[in-house]
This record gives C-alpha cells, sequence and structure tokens, in this order.
C-alpha cells in the first residue's frame, strides 16, 4: 500500500526559503574560512539573487492557491489560473491589502525569467522577499521572520586514520533563528600524505 504524501506545507516552505537566501547571500564569507580573503564574484552576484526571487514568487503563488483551496474558492472563467489571475482575485474581493505590490513583484519576476537584460540586486530581493512575507503571513501561510544570522566555522586540525590522508578539517557554515542553529552545510578538508609530506599544514 503505497502512503498518500504530506500536502505541501506553505510555512515550511517560506523559512527554508528565508535561511537559504541567508545563507546564499553571505556566500564570500565562506572563502574567507580557508582562503584568508573574500570577494563577490560578478556572474553569482547577477544569478543568485534573480534565481532566490524567482523562487520566492513561486512560493507566494502556490501558496495563494493553497490558500483559495483551503477556503472553498473558484477562480471563475474571468480569473487565469495563474498568479496574474490569483492577484486580481484577492484584489477584487478586498482579501489582501498588498496586491499592488504583488503585482509589482509578479511584473518583476516575469522580467527575470523572461528578460535577459534584467537583474536583481540582494537589496531588492530583501525588499520584495518583505512584501511576499506581509501578504503571507496575513492570510496565515507563513509565520513571521525570527532573527536570523549567519555563521561559519572551522575546525582545528586533527589525525585521520582514513588510509592515504594525514590530517583533515571541517568546514561549516548555516543561519542561526534566535541564536540556534536552523541550516548547516558542511565539508571536510582532507591532506594527503604525499602533501603532508611536501608541506605540513599549519594552524590558522
Amino acid at each position: 500500500m503505497t502512503s498518500n504524501p504530506a500536502p505541501w506545507d506553505s510555512t515550511a516552505a517560506w523559512r527554508r526559503f528565508r535561511l537559504e537566501a541567508k545563507a546564499a547571500e553571505h556566500y564570500p564569507l565562506s572563502y574567507a574560512m580557508y582562503a584568508d580573503q573574500t570577494h563577490r564574484d560578478t556572474l553569482l552576484e547577477t544569478l543568485i539573487p534573480a534565481l532566490l526571487y524567482i523562487k520566492a514568487v513561486a512560493i507566494l503563488d502556490d501558496s495563494l492557491e493553497l490558500w483559495l483551496d483551503r477556503n472553498g474558492h473558484r477562480l471563475s472563467p474571468q480569473y487565469r489560473d495563474d498568479l496574474n489571475g490569483r492577484l486580481k482575485f484577492f484584489g477584487d474581493r478586498a482579501l489582501l491589502t498588498q496586491v499592488d505590490q504583488l503585482h509589482h513583484v509578479r511584473k518583476r519576476r516575469n522580467g527575470l525569467a523572461h528578460e535577459p537584460a534584467t537583474s536583481c540586486t540582494w537589496q531588492e530581493l530583501d525588499r520584495d522577499a518583505n512584501i511576499i512575507e506581509s501578504c503571507l503571513v496575513s492570510l496565515g501561510l507563513a509565520r513571521a521572520t525570527r532573527n536570523l544570522q549567519y555563521f561559519s566555522e572551522c575546525s582545528a586540525l586533527s589525525g585521520s586514520e582514513e588510509p592515504g590522508v594525514s590530517f583533515c578539517r571541517t568546514f561549516t557554515y548555516g543561519v542561526k533563528e534566535d541564536g540556534q542553529t536552523s541550516l548547516e552545510i558542511s565539508w571536510t578538508q582532507k591532506f594527503l600524505e604525499d602533501e603532508a609530506t611536501r608541506e605540513e599544514p599549519r594552524e590558522g
């Protein structure tokens, strides 16, 4: 017997988006852990905010569709079954006060998805994500984002029992919510025996 998949959770989806966006915005700090320097990559600065913007609006669209279904609303033929149609429905029935702002967000998303010259900064992403969040919270589809803090750390060098590996250390970065770790990414750097012979790894 195949169990039914769990229903999509707008609150969890939005929380995950906020955590990932916070971690992604601070990606240059991850370099500093092992390269002793940091910089913002021109290509990543163009791509990451735009992709996150598109994802944020996708969550908005799915969340509004979920709300309509939960509350027994069906779009009449005058409303297209897309984000534009749903926003018009919410606006005509005064179900949301941010409809004009959300239409602006929708058009910006369309530009990012279909017009190669359109770009998005981290500041613009954060501003419009706040607009989306205000809408979702007002409809009970998400919770207000808690205090998010990016962190990164590197462990001390330690010996390794793995064949061919002399030393290793672990790099970790992620995001904390109100001081509690909620998103964590880590990887291990390994010093092979022949590398250790050529150059003894140093702390710091």
